[in-house]
């Protein structure tokens, strides 16, 4: 009996319901697979008509996973690893990778850190294409629950409790100021710095709060704070034009040291201010190969520290 199922079932029908089911979406399952959104559905439909049984329920118009759908999906996902384990072990060549994923991270630290180790897995594997988004935690928290996102590395932010989090980067954050400022005295304290103009990226002046906390001791420090921006790049340019005091991370305060930019790093306390980078998935979303491969292969390659 269970030959004829299989003689009647497309193995393209498997494909589709299997990334359907990772991405809990049809209209990402048809960017992944490039087909359109009808064809998905016709698939599916089809494959529910094979077997005689309904692969996903749709509540509050999100598709949630049968006990069926969840009960085919680990034999398939396993199979079509183990096939092509096998298709690549007969042509005497390392399993290709190949297909869509997507990923997010904050802006600096995507730049410096991820976009050129994303670069270095590219040549490896060509095959792969991503679908990149840049924010801050809190924009990533809604992709990551939405299924938008297969993961995101993320700083210190407490996220949704459906999101699981894994340190992977330790972030060293500098407050700088224009070389034209005079340089701050020894030891200064929040008399002096009440003094100072400031540049943040969030109206709550939460970046600032805890470096003028962590080095200075200054609890409910009260800032003037002339702009708001959320780019470090921008906070960096409105530094060095002198417009007011900024954190950074140390990564992006070298580059531009090492390029006789007119920034200085203020001198806190010996230990430096640490944000810590994790990298936050869903908790039980199972992943494509090739997003599940790329995940290792960055975690594997991350710097330490900045």
């Amino acid at each position: 009996m269970s030959s004829v199922l299989i003689d009647r079932i497309n193995l393209n029908q498997l494909r589709v319901f299997e990334c359907v089911y990772r991405t809990r979406s049809m209209t990402l399952a048809a960017k992944e697979l490039a087909l359109t959104q009808s064809g998905v559905s016709q698939h599916m439909k089809a494959l529910e008509e094979i077997l005689e049984i309904r692969l996903f329920d749709r509540v509050r118009q999100k598709l949630v996973p049968t006990t069926e759908a969840k009960q085919l999906f680990d034999h398939v996902s396993k199979s079509f690893d183990d096939i092509e384990k096998v298709l690549s072990g007969l042509k005497n060549v390392e399993p290709g990778l190949s297909g869509g994923l997507s990923l997010g991270f904050p802006i600096e630290f995507g730049i410096n850190i991820i976009l050129p180790l994303l670069a270095e897995i590219q040549k490896k594997y060509p095959k792969i294409h991503y679908n990149v988004r840049q924010g801050l935690a809190f924009e990533m928290n809604p992709l990551l629950l939405s299924g938008e996102l297969d993961f995101a590395f993320v700083d210190s932010f407490k996220m949704d409790p459906a999101i699981e989090t894994t340190p992977v980067y330790n972030e060293i954050l500098d407050l700088c100021y224009s070389t034209s400022w005079e340089k701050p005295p020894k030891n200064a304290g929040a008399d002096y710095f009440e003094q100072w103009k400031y540049v943040d990226y969030q109206e709550d002046e939460s970046i600032l709060s805890l470096w003028m906390r962590h080095h200075i001791g200054w609890k409910n420090p009260e800032l003037d704070v002339r702009f708001y921006i959320r780019d470090a790049k921008a906070v960096s340019r409105l530094i060095r034009e002198g417009i007011g005091a900024g954190v950074l991370p140390h990564h992006l305060v070298s580059q531009l040291q090492n390029r006789n930019e007119p920034i200085q790093v203020v001198q806190g306390n010996e230990k430096p201010l640490i944000n810590v980078i994790h990298i936050a998935q869903l908790k039980n979303r199972t992943l494509s190969t090739q997003a599940k491969a790329v995940r290792e292969l960055l975690i594997a390659k991350i710097p330490k520290n900045s």
